[in-house]
């Protein structure tokens, strides 16, 4: 066999089109790396702060910054398996797999911001504002109670005595914690301001 047509045989065998990671495996790295960035920013800058100002932020920013870094790990580890069945043109195994996903259950947080249409963004971004309304106006003490219930009653659609219950659970324990046993401040809302 001549060289020339050795290199027309290997030109005849297609092969495969290199494929690129899906989409959203990558968003999920991009996104968990920028929290990761944010957690620790916020961790930082709360070490400027007094022990017991910074105490509470320090505890929700360093449990989410280990909380972010396992989950890039595990996303890394996704990515990497699906690196390595595309290598070995495992497209069933793929195929398989997106199918699976796209099965999993609706109430799934990665696969209902995946699917989201504009109106339950437009719900979400209205209850985020609502929040935030609330806390300006009546303040953390208020808000935090009658936002759950309102939330988990017309939201989530839970009964009215399991939104109850939850709202007062909550109000109570963010008074003990904030008001009672680390004093400290909290908003006041605008008109105990």
């Amino acid at each position: 066999m001549t060289t020339r047509e050795s290199t027309d045989a290997s030109a005849a065998v297609p092969t495969p089109a290199p494929r690129r990671a899906p989409s959203g495996a990558v968003a999920d790295v991009v996104l968990t790396v920028l929290l990761l960035a944010l957690f620790g920013w916020g961790f930082l800058e709360a070490a400027q702060w007094s022990f017991q100002a910074a105490l509470f932020p320090r505890i929700v920013t360093g449990s989410a910054f280990v909380l972010a870094a396992l989950h890039l790990v595990h996303a890394l580890l996704r990515l990497r398996r699906r690196a390595a069945l595309t290598s070995d043109g495992s497209a069933d195994t793929l195929a398989a797999e997106a199918e699976a996903e796209a099965d999993a259950d609706a109430d799934d947080a990665v696969q209902l911001f995946r699917t989201a249409g504009p109106q339950r963004w437009a719900a979400a971004l209205g209850w985020v504002v609502g929040f935030f309304v609330l806390l300006f106006v009546g303040g953390l003490f208020v808000t935090a109670p009658v936002f759950s219930l309102l939330y988990l009653r017309f939201a989530g659609g839970r009964t009215w005595v399991f939104s109850a219950v939850y709202a007062v659970v909550t109000g109570v324990v963010l008074y003990l914690a904030f008001e009672v046993a680390l004093g400290v401040p909290t908003p006041p809302g605008l008109f105990l301001n």
